[in-house]
C-alpha cells in the first residue's frame, strides 16, 4: 500500500477551506451593508443639530445660527434653512450657516424658522429655531405738569418713551421714594398706556400717572423705567428716565405745643414754651401773651416766672398758603412749705387706735395734691399709701395756695413696734416727669405689748431616750422685753428661760410649763416630756436551721423593752447572694406586745418565708425603728444577721434536651451538670444499658453502635432530675463519591480516545486507498500507450 505525503494532505484541507471562505463572504459583505443603510437610515434625524434652538438679537446687530449633520447621508440629500428671508440650502456640505449682517426685520418675532435635512423616500428632518429681536430705547423722559404743585391739586406726571419693541413685551415701571427712602412701585403693562407701533414692532409710548398733591407728597423723588421683559433674559431689559423731585406748597400744621395740654411750673423756675410748625414755604411765628403782649419769635422764655405770667399764650404759625393756631393755659404753682408729721401720744399701748397727722404749709393747686403715706417696718419691707385730693382737709375751698392736713388711723399691735411713719405733699403736673415733692421728717412708733411666747411650739411633746441630754428654752416677743419662769414635775419652780438636764432619768417624764411676763400681761406654754427607753435587745430566730424546699418558715424577731408602742416600726431586711438588698417594713399593730401600755414593753414580729431555692444562701435581719417627730433619724435596734440554708432536689441546667448529629469518627463529649443541695451526684444510661456514675462521657472517634439514647440522672437526699440525648451516627460517603467521579472521568476520555484513533485510522485507510486507484489508472495509460 503506498503512504500519502503529509504535505499532500495539508495542501488539500487549505484548499477546501478557501473555497468555502470564497462563497461566504460575498453573503457577509451583503448582510453588513444592507446592516449599516438601515441604522444610518434609523439615526439620521438625530445627527441634525442647530448651534443654538433660541436667539435674543438686539435692533440693528448681526446673527447667524449654524446647521449640521455628523456625516453625509449615503444617497442624495439636501441641507437647508427655512426663514422669512435668507433661505439657504446645500446638497453637497455637512454645515450650513444662517446669517444676517444686521437684523431689522421685526417679522421674524413670534415665527419660528427650522434646518431641514431631505433625503429621497424618507421623511424630512427638521429643527426649529426661536428668534426673537428687541429694540431698547432711545430716550425714557420723566415730566410734571407744573414744577410746584399745591395741596389739593391732582398732578399729572407724563412718561415719553421713543422708538422701543416690540411693544407686547414692554411694563412702564414708576418708582417713587419719599423723605424716609421707603420706595414705592406701580407696574403698567402694555394695554394700559398709549402707544404708536404695532404690537409686535417698535414704537413711541406714553405713560401717564396721576398723583393728589398732599404734603407726603413734598421731597418726593418719581422715576419711570421701560421694561421689556423677555422669555430669554433673567432679568429684564431696562431703560431709565432721571429722577423727578416733587416740590408741594402747603400751609403750616403746628406739632408743637400739644394741643388742650396745660403747662403748670413752680414760681420762681424757667419757663420755655417752644412753637413749631411743618408748612413749605417755612413757616414764620408769632405769641400772644398774658397782658396782651405779643411776640414776633418761636419761642418764649421767662428765666423766673411770677403769678403775673400766669394765663392763655397763643402761638400763630403762618406761611404764603396759610396759617395755624394753638393755646397753651400757664399754671404757676406754689411749692409746699413745710410738711410735718405728729402722733397722738409718743408711746402707744397695743390695742389702741392712734391717728397720724401730716400738715403741709402753702402748697397748690390742691386738686392735683396728693399725701403719700410711706411705712417702714423692722425688716425693712416698705408699704406706701396715697391719699388723693377731698381725703383731707383744706383751709379755704380754691385752686390756688393753701394749708392741707391729712390723717392716718392706725391699730397699735406688736407689729406696729419699731416701724417707722413718714408723709410726702405730692404735686402730680401733666408737665413734670416727676411730682414736686415735700417730704416730713421720719416719725418712729414704739407698741408696748404683752409677751408671746415663740418657742417652745404649742402642743408638740418632747421625746428623749433615758440617760441623754435635755435641753428646754422658752423665749418670747414682748415690750417691755418679757422676763421668764418655768414649772416642772414635782413642783420645781425656777426663775430661767431655759431649763438643761444632762442625763434624763423616768422620774423626769411629765409636763413642763414656761410663763413669760412684763407690765403689759403674760404668756403660758405647756410642754409634754417622754422619757423613752432604748432597746435593750433584739434577737431574730428561725422555726429550723435548715429548711426543706416547699416549706412555709417563720422568722421570728424579739425585742426586749422599748417603746412608746405606737412609734414603734419593725424593719426586716432581705440580702441574697448577689446582694440585692429588700427592705419591708411591720408598723404597729401588725405585731405582738406583752401589755397593752405605751411605756416600755417586749414585742414579737413575725415574718412568714416560703422555703425556695432562691432562698438558699440568703441573709435576713430585723430592727427595731423608733420614729420620733423630735429626732432627725429613728432610734435603731438591730439583731445579728441569720443566715438561710434550703435543702432543695437537683434541676439540669446542661446538657440541653434533643438530637446531637455526627459523622462516624467524630468526638463525642457530653456534660451533667445541675443546681441542687446538698450537692447533686450524678449517673449516665448509654447504648447497651452501659451505666456510668460520672458527670461527663468523653469518646474520641464515635462509631455506629454509639448511636442511640444518653439519659443523665442527677440526685441527692431530696430528689433527682433525668435528661435524654439522642445521638445519631452518620457514615462518611465522601471518598467513595471522589472514587467514582475519577472512574467516571478515566473512562470519558479513554472513549473518546477511542473514538478520535478509529476516525483517524479510517482517514488514512481512505486517502491511501484513493491514492493506489490513481496509480493504477496511471500504469493503465502507459501500459495502453506502448
Amino acid at each position: 500500500m503506498t503512504s500519502v505525503p503529509f504535505s499532500f494532505v495539508r495542501s488539500v484541507e487549505f484548499w477546501s477551506w478557501f473555497r468555502m471562505a470564497v462563497c461566504v463572504l460575498p453573503v457577509v459583505l451583503v448582510v453588513m451593508g444592507v446592516y449599516v443603510d438601515y441604522t444610518h437610515t434609523a439615526d439620521r434625524c438625530s445627527t441634525l443639530t442647530v448651534s443654538n434652538d433660541s436667539l435674543l438679537v438686539e435692533y440693528g446687530e448681526p446673527v447667524k445660527v449654524n446647521c449640521s449633520i455628523s456625516s453625509k447621508p449615503s444617497s442624495h440629500f439636501f441641507l437647508g434653512w427655512e426663514s422669512q428671508f435668507n433661505a439657504v440650502q446645500t446638497d453637497s456640505e455637512t454645515s450650513l450657516v444662517w446669517r444676517a449682517p444686521s437684523l431689522t426685520e421685526w417679522e421674524v418675532n413670534g415665527r419660528e424658522m427650522f434646518c431641514y435635512l431631505s433625503v429621497p423616500n424618507t421623511e424630512q428632518c427638521k429643527r426649529k429655531v426661536h428668534l426673537t429681536l428687541y429694540k431698547r430705547p432711545d430716550s425714557v423722559n420723566i415730566s410734571s405738569e407744573s414744577s410746584v404743585w399745591s395741596e389739593g391739586q391732582m398732578m399729572k406726571l407724563k412718561c415719553e418713551i421713543e422708538n422701543v419693541g416690540p411693544l407686547q413685551n414692554l411694563t412702564v415701571q414708576w418708582t417713587r421714594v419719599d423723605q424716609n427712602n421707603i420706595t414705592t412701585v406701580t407696574e403698567m403693562p402694555y394695554g394700559s398706556f398709549s402707544t404708536s407701533g404695532e404690537e409686535r414692532k417698535n414704537g413711541n409710548v406714553t405713560s401717564t400717572l396721576t398723583v393728589s398733591a398732599s404734603r407726603d407728597e413734598d421731597d418726593v423723588q418719581y422715576q419711570c423705567a421701560a421694561l421689556l421683559r423677555l422669555d430669554q433674559l433673567q432679568q429684564p431689559q431696562v431703560g431709565s428716565s432721571e429722577p423727578l423731585n416733587i416740590t408741594v406748597r402747603y400751609k403750616p400744621i403746628i406739632t408743637q405745643p400739644s394741643k388742650g395740654i396745660p403747662n403748670s411750673v413752680i414760681k420762681g423756675n424757667k419757663l420755655v414754651l417752644n412753637c413749631s410748625a411743618h408748612g413749605n414755604p417755612s413757616p414764620q411765628y408769632s405769641w400772644s401773651s398774658p397782658g396782651n403782649k405779643n411776640l414776633t419769635t418761636s419761642s418764649i422764655i421767662i428765666s423766673s416766672v411770677q403769678s403775673e405770667d400766669q394765663g392763655q399764650y397763643s402761638c400763630t404759625a403762618y406761611n404764603d398758603e396759610g396759617s395755624d393756631s394753638m393755646n397753651v393755659t400757664v399754671n404757676v404753682l406754689e411749692h409746699p412749705h413745710t410738711t410735718n408729721l405728729s402722733s397722738e401720744s409718743s408711746m402707744w399701748s397695743e390695742g389702741q387706735m392712734m391717728k397720724l397727722k401730716c400738715e403741709i404749709k402753702n402748697t397748690g393747686p390742691v386738686q392735683n395734691l396728693t399725701v403719700q403715706w410711706t411705712r417702714v417696718d423692722q425688716n425693712k419691707n416698705r408699704t406706701v399709701t396715697e391719699m388723693p385730693y377731698r381725703r383731707f382737709s383744706i383751709s379755704e375751698k380754691q385752686k390756688g395756695s393753701m394749708d392741707v392736713t391729712s390723717t392716718l388711723t392706725v391699730l397699735a399691735s406688736h407689729d406696729e413696734d419699731g416701724v417707722q411713719y413718714q408723709c410726702a405733699a405730692l404735686l402730680k403736673l401733666e408737665q413734670l416727669q416727676q411730682p414736686q415733692v415735700g417730704s416730713s421728717e421720719p416719725l418712729n412708733i414704739t407698741v408696748r405689748y404683752k409677751p408671746i411666747i415663740t418657742q417652745p411650739s404649742k402642743g408638740i411633746p418632747n421625746s428623749v431616750i433615758k440617760g441623754n441630754k435635755l435641753v428646754l428654752n422658752c423665749s418670747a416677743h414682748g415690750n417691755p422685753s418679757p422676763q421668764y419662769s418655768w414649772s416642772s414635775p414635782g413642783n420645781k419652780n425656777l426663775t430661767t428661760s431655759s431649763i438643761i438636764i444632762s442625763s434624763v432619768q423616768s422620774e423626769d417624764q411629765g409636763q413642763y410649763s414656761c410663763t413669760a411676763y412684763n407690765d403689759e400681761g403674760s404668756d403660758s406654754m405647756n410642754v409634754t416630756v417622754n422619757v423613752l427607753e432604748h432597746p435593750h435587745t433584739t434577737k431574730l430566730s428561725s422555726e429550723s436551721s435548715v429548711w426543706s424546699e416547699g416549706q412555709m418558715m417563720k422568722l421570728k424577731c424579739e425585742i426586749k423593752n422599748t417603746g412608746p408602742v405606737q412609734n414603734l416600726t419593725v424593719q426586716w431586711t432581705r440580702v441574697d447572694q448577689n446582694k440585692n438588698r429588700t427592705v419591708t417594713e411591720m408598723p404597729y399593730r401588725r405585731f405582738s406586745i406583752s401589755e397593752k401600755q405605751k411605756g416600755s414593753m417586749d414585742v414579737t414580729s413575725t415574718l412568714t418565708v416560703s422555703a425556695s431555692r432562691d432562698e438558699d444562701g440568703v441573709q435576713y435581719q430585723c430592727a427595731a425603728l423608733l420614729k420620733l417627730e423630735q429626732l432627725q433619724q429613728p432610734q435603731v435596734g438591730s439583731s445579728e444577721p441569720l443566715n438561710i440554708t434550703v435543702r432543695y432536689k437537683p434541676t439540669i441546667t446542661q446538657p440541653s434536651s434533643g438530637t446531637i448529629s455526627l459523622t462516624q469518627g467524630d468526638q463525642l463529649v457530653l456534660n451533667c451538670s445541675a443546681h441542687g443541695n446538698p450537692s447533686p451526684q450524678y449517673s449516665w444510661n448509654s447504648p447497651g444499658n452501659k451505666n456510668l456514675t460520672i458527670s461527663s462521657i468523653f469518646i474520641s472517634s464515635v462509631q455506629s453502635e454509639d448511636q442511640g439514647q444518653y439519659i443523665c440522672t442527677a440526685y441527692n437526699d431530696e430528689g433527682s432530675d433525668s435528661l435524654t440525648v439522642v445521638v445519631n451516627v452518620a457514615v462518611e460517603y465522601k471518598l467513595i463519591i471522589i472514587i467514582i467521579a475519577v472512574c467516571a472521568v478515566v473512562g470519558v476520555v479513554l472513549i473518546i480516545g477511542f473514538w478520535y484513533y478509529r476516525h483517524t485510522q479510517n482517514k488514512w485507510r481512505n486517502l491511501a486507498s484513493h491514492r493506489n486507484n490513481d496509480n493504477i489508472a496511471l500504469s493503465d495509460d502507459i501500459a495502453g500507450q506502448s
